[in-house]
């Protein structure tokens, strides 16, 4: 999706930017590439806005890392946008009780798999015991975890964020491949990690979050960039006067977007926001 005349540097004034495989580099860290071409994008004015799949105690260390302060967050996808100042919720959506039910109904104890309730302050994962995949995605992403059945769950009446399936690649892989069409009817769903595949709210995705921020900003699509590597940054691309991949991901993802960075371990945010921002 080439985007005209590149260099000639569109007007930006928010850049949206991913975690996983972007922002962080494969140890989990943000280099100091990166550190000081958001510093410099932020002392221009510009809004840099972590958007990303995980909750908000996996962005916290790095919003605070990167001095993040008077600006916005969306987290799990789309299913919360936070402020940073003082990270009240601005806008979130959650699942509905039918479509908890249908998920879990699919789900059905799948051996090898958890089926992770995101809440707002903790995950509650359902399955015959906690695999390796969910204990090690809590524990990248600071995550309270709590194994628990269903009932159990309701019955603490909390709001469910996302509900994601959690295992290894293959069993996820097979998984996905028979629960797909049927988990459609009631949710969005999304391969967000090798080992981890999502259902959401219908409607709800990154381009959602990043449209109705957008909106409140009073920005135009064309005043924003993206950077991204996954499935589930699809949507900003397809919203964002200007989607950049990162040259890590796949020829598909990369084919979405209108221009290519360095990859995450050669600090392609930074790349990306010297080229085209500041």
């Amino acid at each position: 999706m080439p985007l005209e005349n590149l260099s000639s540097k569109p007007k930006i004034k928010l850049v949206a930017i991913d975690m996983d495989g972007t922002l962080l580099d494969e140890a989990k860290q943000v280099t100091a590439e990166n550190k000081e071409a958001i510093k410099k994008a932020r002392e221009a004015g510009v809004h840099i806005v972590i958007c990303t799949g995980r909750p908000k105690s996996g962005i916290l260390p790095y919003a605070e890392e990167l001095g993040l302060d008077e600006d916005y967050v969306i987290a799990n996808n789309g299913s919360w946008l936070f402020k940073t100042d003082d990270w009240s919720t601005l806008a979130s959506h959650s699942l509905s009780r039918q479509a908890l039910e249908h998920t879990v109904s699919i789900f059905d104890n799948e051996p090898g798999i958890n089926l992770v309730f995101f809440t707002k302050e903790a995950n509650y994962a359902l399955g015959r015991e906690l695999y390796p995949a969910t204990i090690r995605d809590a524990e990248i992403e600071n995550s309270k975890l709590y194994h628990t059945d269903f009932q159990s769950f309701l019955d603490l009446d909390l709001p469910v964020a996302v509900a994601v399936f959690m295992g290894e690649e293959s069993v996820m892989d097979a998984f996905q491949a028979k629960a797909d069409a049927l988990l459609s009817k009631e949710v969005a769903t999304v391969r967000s990690m090798d080992y981890a595949y999502e259902a959401l709210p219908q409607g709800v995705d990154k381009g959602r979050g990043l449209k109705d921020l957008a909106e409140g900003l009073q920005l135009s699509p064309e005043e924003i960039m993206v950077l991204g590597d996954g499935n589930n940054d699809l949507e900003m691309f397809d919203f964002a006067g200007l989607a950049v991949a990162m040259d890590n991901t796949s020829d598909e993802i990369k084919a979405r977007a209108h221009a290519i960075t360095s990859s995450n371990q050669e600090s392609g945010v930074a790349k990306a926001i010297y080229d085209y921002v500041i």
